[in-house]
């Protein structure tokens, strides 16, 4: 049975199992198109010549040449994408040493929440020969609705520049190159219409995120934080957001004013696949400014907790800070120690308090 059959099939089951659900959570998968978010084309005019760029400008998957596009989402840091690098410059070496392949059929690698120097040395260490490219702000990340990493993507276009469709994915490692090989080869004799299914017939249930507390449990301790903040707290609730973001406000008198406070309880999903999930909360008030930032559940290498040193010198780094400025996580100076993509998350989660801050005035809950 090849990939594609498995792939409809497996699907099929999911629906007759699952019917009518849905979750906006889930990634990007078999029959959806692939999104054209713009990244930094690779420094190396080799590598660019190899992807099909002329220049050093950003560019989208719709530039890159051939007729098929491995994608893998990675982070430098996890194990398991470092592992990766071995079978995949296998596969790179399969797919150039093939005339019907080469030219035909590209491998992209991109970095979530990497620094370009992050990569260099990823790409030195572990001698990789595909281009692999930043995608430091989650921006193509984010569009993928993707997860934890490695994510292996299968693009096929109609033609080079044509309507990019995503053929298959593979979450976590793979070892079988030659049988990856056989079915991007086989791909590029297949129309796009064969994937394209619709997306209900396709959509698979995600696990929704959750902090280890139970909800009252984390109202308790947001209602506290908020208390800590001023006085004769009232007006406690939790928001019903378009967006669906976790969001609680409260009212208290601070410098002498009555004014609304707001805590966002944020679950995110860890960038590699053998890390737990990111669930912190955080208080400001209507402009935007930090107040308060408390762990639900960090961790670091090895799925260790934060100890209360990490914790307080974090605080530190973003106490303070406004929504709307500039969250360009530096992982010199930002992370905390074995917890560099824990913290990139985080970063990550305050880089779109704009968009909740945009949210909050249009609902008119900032107030005069």
């Amino acid at each position: 049975m090849n990939r594609t059959t498995f792939c409809v099939i497996f699907c099929i089951l999911l629906l007759l199992l699952f019917p009518g659900r849905q979750s906006p959570a889930e990634p990007l998968d078999m029959g959806d198109s692939f999104p054209e978010i713009q990244l930094p084309a690779p420094q190396s005019a080799k590598q660019r010549a190899y992807l099909g760029l002329p220049d050093q400008q950003p560019f989208t998957l719709k530039q890159v040449t051939g007729k098929v596009v491995l994608v893998e989402m990675l982070n430098v840091l996890c194990p398991h994408c470092r592992k990766q690098t071995k079978p995949y410059n296998q596969l790179y070496r399969m797919i150039e040493a093939d005339p019907e392949t080469r030219g035909r059929i590209k491998m992209l690698g991109v970095a979530v929440a990497n620094s370009p120097e992050q990569i260099e040395d990823f790409v030195d260490i572990y001698d990789v020969l595909f281009p692999v490219v930043a995608d430091r702000s989650f921006k193509l990340h984010r569009a993928l609705r993707a997860g934890p990493t490695p994510f292996s993507l299968y693009v096929l276009r109609d033609k080079p520049g044509g309507t990019s469709i995503i053929a298959g994915t593979q979450l976590g490692e793979d070892y079988k190159m030659d049988d990856l090989f056989s079915y991007l080869k086989e791909m590029l004799s297949m129309p796009i219409s064969e994937f394209s299914v619709p997306r209900e017939k396709t959509e698979l249930v995600a696990e929704k995120l959750h902090p280890p507390q139970a909800d009252g449990e984390i109202a308790q301790m947001i209602e506290q934080s908020f208390a800590a903040q001023g006085e004769q707290l009232s007006d406690f609730r939790r928001l019903e957001l378009e967006s669906g973001r976790w969001v609680y406000t409260a009212t208290v008198t601070r410098n002498g004013k009555r004014q609304p406070l707001f805590a966002e309880v944020a679950n995110r999903s860890a960038i590699c696949d053998i890390c737990h999930s990111v669930h912190f909360y955080y208080l400001f008030d209507r402009t935007g400014l930090i107040l308060d930032f408390v762990p639900l559940h960090l961790t670091k290498y090895g799925n260790v907790e934060w100890n209360l040193l990490e914790v307080y010198n974090f605080r530190k780094r973003v106490i303070g800070k406004h929504l709307a400025g500039n969250w360009q996580f530096d992982p010199t100076i930002d992370a905390v120690t074995s917890a560099t993509m824990t913290s990139a998350i985080i970063f990550d989660n305050f880089d779109q308090g704009r968009v909740l801050l945009e949210e909050l005035q249009k609902e008119k809950l900032l107030g005069p």
